[in-house]
């Protein structure tokens, strides 16, 4: 029997192409990672799209290929933490009459156990170095509607005072959250967590009064 060898681009061509198929679902969580982890170590503009890819163990070329520069990858990484925290909020105040203290007290509490278990990441979203001015106002705009709506409700149901302007409260609001979500995360030892949960309750316009025993 005779037999004829096969061309090696031909063997190659009929090899399984399954694992580029699978590369960019992998690709794209590890660059994600790797810059979360070198901009919370050294700030936005000391870092670069290179040592970006090379943690994440890629060529730099790869990078491009998933983000135009890293400007565009620290907004991806601000947003995406975004969405998150906002739908963790949503399911913990979900389980609670809307417009309650508890439904509050909820809120602010997952915003806290985010904060905790993220903290690199809520130092890069909240930085206070000035390098992301742009992006912590971008923040606070993504922030400030979803209050402003709860404000408007409590004003509609008469547990609000109709004086306060929904909009310039819920501007404030917002622009706390990201001031002390930056404030506390560099330094935790600078309050409780407890002492910050009491105090964005007490300073929370739309809050409802204290229970008399607490």
């Amino acid at each position: 029997m005779k037999f004829t060898s096969v061309p090696r681009e031909t063997r190659a061509a009929r090899r399984p192409r399954t694992a580029p198929r699978r590369a960019p679902a992998l690709t794209r969580p590890r660059l994600v990672t790797a810059a979360t982890d070198l901009f919370a170590e050294h700030g936005l503009h000391a870092v670069t799209s290179a040592q970006i890819a090379h943690r994440a163990g890629l060529a730099t070329g790869t990078f491009y290929l998933y983000f135009a520069d890293k400007l565009e990858l620290f907004r991806a990484i601000v947003f995406e933490t975004l969405s998150e925290l906002r739908a963790r909020q949503e399911a913990a105040g979900s389980r609670h009459a809307s417009g309650s203290r508890a439904e509050l007290e909820a809120r602010t509490e997952e915003f806290l156990d985010f904060a905790e278990e993220k903290r690199a990441l809520m130092r890069v979203l909240f930085a206070r170095s000035g390098e992301a001015a742009g992006i912590a106002e971008e923040i606070a705009g993504v922030i400030a509607p979803a209050i402003e709506r709860r404000y408007q409700a409590l004003q509609a149901a008469g547990a609000m005072a109709r004086e306060v302007h929904a909009g310039v409260a819920a501007q404030m609001r917002a622009a706390s959250l990201v001031r002390v979500a930056a404030w506390w995360t560099e330094d935790p030892s600078r309050a409780t967590r407890a002492e910050v949960a009491r105090t964005l309750l007490r300073l929370d316009p739309g809050a409802p009064a204290p229970a008399a025993n607490s």
